[in-house]
């Protein structure tokens, strides 16, 4: 697992210092679980709330049109309280690869407004849960580490020096593992800053 941190923030570090934004932001996931039993399904919905840093560079390809490449390490986790059991803490750190295309124009003197969207890949690193001395990791059987999205949402430059970003992904894969009647998925919304340079 530590090899795997050190590994993500040396290509992360590779990234900002060739990148032409760098970034951090908040970010809420929502894992959604879906079991069906006969005719019945049911769905589990958590909000896992957690942060995110990445750098992008960003490619023109025609004019107020340009495709952009990413890198993010994001953490996002929640605890859940029980009087008897005791408290669980869940956690989860990953990779994120977005490609966006993105259209911008501007909006005022000294302030451009982009609209994106595109696919994200997600490559798990660890999601575990734990209680007391007792620790579950959740890849493997059940969940897979692999991930694809669709993102989308705007950003704002300002001066050509600060960008702020909002945007949502989209789970587009069934990411449960051998089990023919669950399905689970991973969505959630984002908020960041960046430095231009």
């Amino acid at each position: 697992m530590k090899k795997l941190l050190v590994i993500a923030a040396a290509i992360l570090s590779f990234s900002a210092v060739n990148a032409q934004v760098a970034y951090l932001g908040f970010q809420s996931i929502t894992s959604t679980g879906k079991t069906t039993v006969g005719n019945t399904t049911t769905t589990t919905k958590n909000s896992n709330p957690g942060f995110f840093l990445g750098g992008a560079m960003n490619f023109e390809i025609a004019d107020a049109l340009g495709i952009q490449p990413g890198l993010e390490v994001s953490y996002f986790g929640r605890t859940e309280k029980d009087a008897l059991l005791g408290d669980t803490k869940y956690s989860s750190w990953g990779i994120k690869i977005p490609v966006d295309v993105n259209y911008g124009f501007e909006l005022a003197d000294g302030f451009n407004l982009s609209v994106y969207a595109g696919p994200s890949i997600y490559v798990g690193l660890s999601k575990n849960g734990k209680n007391g001395n007792t620790t579950y990791d959740y890849y493997g059987d059940d969940i897979s580490r692999f991930g694809l999205g669709l993102g989308m949402g705007a950003w704002c430059d300002i001066q050509d020096v600060i960008r702020v970003k909002l945007g949502y992904d989209l789970g587009l894969l069934n990411r449960a593992q051998n089990k023919d009647n669950f399905n689970y998925k991973e969505s959630g919304f984002s908020i960041s800053v960046g430095y231009l340079f």
